[in-house]
C-alpha cells in the first residue's frame, strides 16, 4: 500500500471495498452514507448528484473508490473531497490529489490506468473543463445506448 500519513484514521487506511462495490462514501465514524456499483466515472457523477441533494459536506466525508485515474481525481477534487482511498490509483491521479492538497491512499499505485478519458485530459485543462468533458462523454454514451 502506498505510504499514508496521519491525514486519515487507521480504520480508513485499513478498510477494503466490498466485492461488487465500485465506490463508497463514509462519514467520520466509518458509516457508509452512499455506495455505487457503477462502471467508468458514473459512480462519481452519482456522488455529485447525491451531494447536491443532501446536506452532507464532502470535505468531511471519506471517498473510497475502486479505481482512480486522473479524470476521477479531477472530479473528486472539484467536489471538495479531502480524503480519498483507491484500490488502484494512477500516478496521474496521485499528482492531481497532491496538487490540490487531498490526502490520498492507494493499495496499488500504477503509472496509468487503461482508460481513454485519462489520455484525453491534458495539463492545460482546469477542473471545470475536465468535468464538462466527462459529463459530455457520459451524455453521448447514454444517447448511443438509447
Amino acid at each position: 500500500m502506498m505510504e499514508h500519513t496521519q491525514c486519515v484514521p487507521d480504520w480508513f487506511a485499513r478498510r477494503d471495498l466490498p466485492a461488487h462495490v465500485s465506490l463508497q462514501l463514509l462519514d467520520a465514524s466509518g458509516n457508509v452514507v452512499f455506495a455505487s456499483n457503477g462502471k467508468w466515472l458514473h459512480p462519481l457523477l452519482e456522488v455529485e448528484r447525491f451531494l447536491e441533494e443532501s446536506s452532507l459536506d464532502s470535505g468531511k466525508l471519506f471517498l473510497h473508490d475502486r479505481i482512480s485515474g486522473r479524470a476521477a481525481a479531477c472530479l473528486t477534487v472539484r467536489m471538495g473531497f479531502t480524503r480519498v482511498k483507491a484500490s488502484v490509483m494512477s500516478r496521474l491521479a496521485e499528482q492531481v490529489y497532491r496538487t490540490h492538497g487531498v490526502c490520498c491512499l492507494a493499495q496499488t499505485l500504477v503509472d496509468r490506468i487503461a482508460c481513454k478519458t485519462e489520455e484525453l485530459i491534458n495539463s492545460s485543462m482546469d477542473l471545470d473543463a475536465v468535468h464538462a468533458m466527462i459529463v459530455g462523454r457520459a451524455s453521448q454514451a447514454k444517447e448511443t445506448r438509447n
